[in-house]
């Protein structure tokens, strides 16, 4: 499960791979799809749905919405506004490079104060979801690892190639800070930072492409409207056969489902002020504790109003602020009414979206809605109304698409996955412009190029271009040339038009300056190559200074060619000339990058070394509350089996069942009291008195258990050999078996049952709680034995046959039969005489095999060989 994909939300994430089979979305722990992106801190950190679990009581120390925080200023209005939102405290993080402050948070780990960078929390996250594919990789995997061993899980199964899911809005900046978390947190990898809207659309169009429902010559085009917890997105995609365009993207950075819920928790904290007025100590919404009650409480009453046909929803809140509990109702109706203002905002997005795209809503040919915040009921409505009554579409899980699109584009990037080509034209979300510090009057006396500009002159005084456009597919990379002596500077910033589209006012829209040393003197060519990454990131490729210089060569002649009509003189002037040829030398320029809230590698060094310090308290901590855990359980299992008669009571003596008795209580109540806190060698030394103890009564259980199961496993081994030998007895089957090799056999069978019946005599006489004379380890160790020296005599192979040399014919030179002698006739003769008495049809002639058949050898052998032809 090396490749993943990750939809990195406000309130959950999800984590997807892709195999073989198709993409899955990976069960957490608890056998749940979403997780929650949130990461506590306190004696270690808890990460998910642990950190959820005390996300109310621990709301000072556990982080979430790490995903609307990372990359910004710590004096940005997006993140000022956020950061009023949340329960935990922020501060304002330098660094070494200059510029606006980042944010991180402080937190207490354990018992001291710590300041982590958001973006260090979110690496984390992501690091989170890594183990759960890790681990689920490793629960698949046929081999027999314990799980409980972290490290190993980590090497062998962890992620490889990771795509996340970013919200397409994200600035530059905002995209480097989550690469830099993620280079914190030691996730190898990242392949690409995708817009979460192209990895819906690539989710949806990759598999409608299988089911060929694209025409090449018919763009579809789609529409995919996608509300979160926190933000709201409108994108039109046109699809064809393996290819996706992303034609326009819209958002609103400033509503999702938490703002539904927060319009509810304000409604039921007027009401509970209202009917304890004069009562309360303070407001409901300025304590954060009951603040989260109230958001809490707020979230299940706008699931249950969601379904079509609920009429109101019961909110029952106990001790929800000074000990008053409080029980309301709130109507669809009014509750409609309340999220009016954020309705009357959902057109916007959907109309530019249309608009740039150039297309009408009878050009869509689906509506596709995803995101959690989409099953709401009035928002789905209203959407349906500003479409003018066209039909949404449900087809996609709405929390799931995501990360499923996320993990195909892993696939297709992967190299462990062939993957069918498939084309993804991205959109760059904002403009951005170009710019150097020259003060000539137009670009033509600059001397300024721009790749795929048609002409740069008579462009009006100025010392910038656009050189990435909205909509711009990237990966690209775009070159402008200049005409510079000495040191200069290129800057990159988003253009003025920015603000017209998803820039927020009061942000800065600086990306980067990049200072080129080029060399002083005469003025040189520069080619200035400036590129847009993966990851919608830019960067400075390369600057080339650009030179054309002139070699000179002898002119080339052939002896013997001459022109008609050239005299000689003309022929050896022309000998003597010299040719120029000219030839272009380009030089690779040093430059530096600063950027507004970049990182040193010093500084990234630093809080990757307290990362590796805290998953190393974790770790300890870890591995303490197991040993701790067992500790107990091993108390308590002891306990009761130690007073039960069908347990350990019948193996003990009194004494031992005492002094087992009185060890189990004494460290029972270590365990609670002095020993709560203690270390994990503490609980290791206390575990291993206990067994001293128990261990020898245990033992007697387990030998006593098992022992009727290995003396019958041997006795039929035995009996098993000896039936055998006495059935293979003369049996031609086993006759290359030796006597020597039977008796070995007879021996051995004989030897074990004397051994196994002197043995369980022995035993016999034992009490069940005294140590056993023989284990069941020895019987299988007997049993082996016998199995060693008998099988291989039992299955001892007969030798083959020996092959029967091919005898040759020999012609007899004479026979003699009572001082006669006959001439034996040739072969042939033999032939024709048989083949005569056959014609004549008369009886067949005595042949020589008749009489030889009474002949013996001299010795009285067996019969000689003889021919076989008639005579």
């Amino acid at each position: 499960m090396s490749v993943v994909g990750i939809d990195f939300g406000a309130t959950n994430a999800v984590i997807a791979a892709a195999g073989r089979g198709g993409v899955d979305v990976i069960l957490n722990g608890n056998s749940n799809r979403l997780n929650p992106c949130m990461v506590g801190f306190g004696d270690s950190r808890s990460m998910g749905e642990q950190a959820g679990a005390t996300a109310t009581s621990n709301y000072k120390n556990t982080i979430s919405h790490m995903k609307r925080l990372v990359g910004l200023a710590f004096d940005d209005p997006r993140a000022q506004k956020e950061m009023a939102r949340l329960p935990f405290t922020c501060v304002p993080l330098s660094h070494a490079s200059g510029g606006p402050d980042s944010i991180a948070m402080k937190v207490n780990f354990s018992g001291e104060e710590k300041i982590v960078p958001v973006e260090a929390i979110a690496g984390m996250m992501v690091k989170h979801l890594g183990t759960i594919a890790a681990e689920k990789a490793a629960t698949e995997s046929s081999s027999n690892m314990d799980l409980s061993d972290h490290k190993t899980i980590h090497e062998s199964f962890f992620p490889r190639d990771w795509v996340v899911a970013i919200p397409g809005y994200y600035t530059d900046a905002q995209r480097r800070a989550f690469l830099h978390g993620c280079e914190i947190a030691g996730i190898p990898g990242v392949q690409r930072l995708m817009h979460e809207n192209t990895a819906t659309a690539l989710a949806y169009g990759i598999f409608k492409d299988i089911r060929k429902e694209f025409k090449k010559d018919e763009p579809t085009n789609v529409m995919f409207i996608d509300m979160g917890s926190t933000a709201y997105s409108v994108s039109i995609a046109a699809f064809e056969p393996g290819k996706l365009i992303v034609k326009s993207a819209f958002y609103d950075t400033d509503i999702g489902g938490r703002d539904f819920d927060a319009l509810i928790a304000e409604s039921i904290a007027s009401q509970f002020e209202a009917k304890y007025k004069g009562k309360l100590s303070d407001k409901p919404m300025n304590r954060p504790k009951t603040k989260l009650k109230l958001l809490s409480a707020a979230e299940k009453a706008k699931k249950t109003l969601s379904p079509q046909g609920v009429k109101e929803a019961r909110v029952n809140l106990e001790c929800l602020m000074d000990d008053f509990d409080f029980n309301c109702s709130i109507k669809a109706d009014e509750y409609e009414q309340m999220c009016q203002p954020i309705l009357d905002r959902l057109a916007g997005p959907i109309e530019k979206a249309l608009e740039e795209a150039g297309l009408k809503v009878d050009d869509l040919a689906s509506v596709e809605i995803v995101g959690g915040s989409t099953r709401i009921g009035c928002l789905k409505r209203k959407i349906t109304s500003i479409l003018g009554g066209k039909d949404l579409s449900t087809t996609m899980n709405a929390d799931e698409a995501v990360a499923r699109g996320a993990a195909l584009q892993s696939a297709i990037l992967s190299p462990r996955f062939k993957v069918l080509p498939y084309e993804i034209q991205e959109s760059q979300p904002l403009p951005i412009q170009i710019s150097w510090d020259e003060e000539i009057a137009t670009a033509s006396q600059q001397g300024m190029e721009v790749e795929g500009d048609a002409d740069a002159e008579g462009v009006p005084e100025t010392n910038s271009v656009v050189m990435f456009d909205r909509g711009l597919n990237f990966p690209i990379v775009r070159r402008v040339t200049l005409r510079r002596m000495g040191d200069f500077t290129v800057t990159a910033a988003y253009d003025e038009s920015a603000k017209t589209f998803d820039l927020p006012e009061g942000v800065s829209a600086d990306i980067a300056t990049f200072k080129i040393s080029a060399p002083a003197g005469d003025e040189k060519k520069v080619r200035v190559n400036v590129k847009e990454d993966i990851h919608g990131i830019i960067n400075l490729s390369s600057a080339q200074m650009v030179e054309e210089i002139e070699e000179e060569e002898p002119a080339a002649k052939e002896e013997g060619e001459k022109k008609e009509g050239e005299d000689e003189a003309a022929a050896a002037a022309k000998e003597g000339e010299e040719k120029k040829k000219k030839k272009i030398k380009k030089t690779n320029l040093d430059f530096t990058v600063t950027r507004p809230l970049d990182w040193t590698k010093e500084e990234k060094d630093k809080f990757f070394e307290s990362e590796v310090s805290m998953s190393n308290t974790d770790r300890i901590v870890r591995e303490t509350s197991d040993m701790r855990n067992e500790l107990e359980s091993y108390i308590y299992d002891m306990r009761d089996k130690i007073i039960s008669e069908s347990q350990l009571a019948s193996y003990c003596t009194e004494d031992e069942k005492s002094a087992f008795s009185t060890s189990l209580e004494n460290s029972e109540n270590w365990l609670y009291e002095d020993g709560f806190d203690a270390n994990k060698t503490a609980f290791a030394d206390k575990l291993a008195e206990l067994k001293k103890l128990g261990d020898p009564i245990d033992r007697r259980q387990t030998e006593a258990a098992g022992r009727p199961t290995a003396v019958a496993a041997l006795q039929k081994n035995i009996e098993k050999y000896k039936s055998w030998l006495n059935v293979s007895q003369g049996d031609e089957k086993f006759a290359h078996i030796t006597d020597e090799e039977r008796e070995k056999c007879h021996s051995t069978c004989d030897e074990t049952s004397s051994w196994l019946y002197e043995m369980l005599d022995k035993q016999g006489s034992l009490a069940q709680n005294e140590d056993p004379v023989v284990t069941v380890a020895q019987i299988q160790t007997k049993n082996n034995l016998v199995s060693n020296i008998c099988s291989p005599i039992k299955h001892k192979p007969a030798p083959k046959p020996k092959k029967e040399e091919k005898k040759t014919e020999e012609k007899p030179a004479a026979a003699s039969t009572e001082g006669e002698t006959k001439e034996a006739s040739s072969e042939s003769d033999e032939k024709k005489t048989g083949d005569d008495n056959n014609s004549s049809g008369g009886e067949p002639m005595e042949t020589e095999d008749t009489a030889a058949e009474k002949a013996t050898t001299e010795e009285g052998g067996e019969p000689m060989d003889v021919d076989k032809s008639v005579d």
